[in-house]
């Protein structure tokens, strides 16, 4: 507990949450194509690392390939709820 107490004095001393809010708030567009970008494409870049693993160690590239599995399939989950996903 006291841990927790340290930390969140050293956290309301600092004003690094609001500048990263007012740094966000200057172009959230950028910021949100970004973040759409990586959850879109990121099981991609997980797929292909798992390709490269292969070579290296099996189990690296299975544990890899099974990551990008499974981010594909909480990707599609959401698009289907989300229709503007990436657009």
């Amino acid at each position: 507990m006291a841990k927790k107490k340290i930390v969140k004095k050293i956290l309301d001393k600092t004003n690094l949450d609001e500048k990263l809010v007012a740094k966000y708030n200057e172009n959230p567009s950028l910021y949100n194509k970004i973040w759409c970008y990586t959850k879109c494409y990121g099981g991609y870049v997980l797929a292909v690392g798992a390709g490269c693993l292969f070579g290296v160690n099996g189990w690296w590239g299975l544990t890899f390939l099974a990551a990008a599995g499974l981010w594909a399939y909480k990707v599609k989950c959401s698009c289907n709820t989300n229709t503007t996903c990436c657009k």
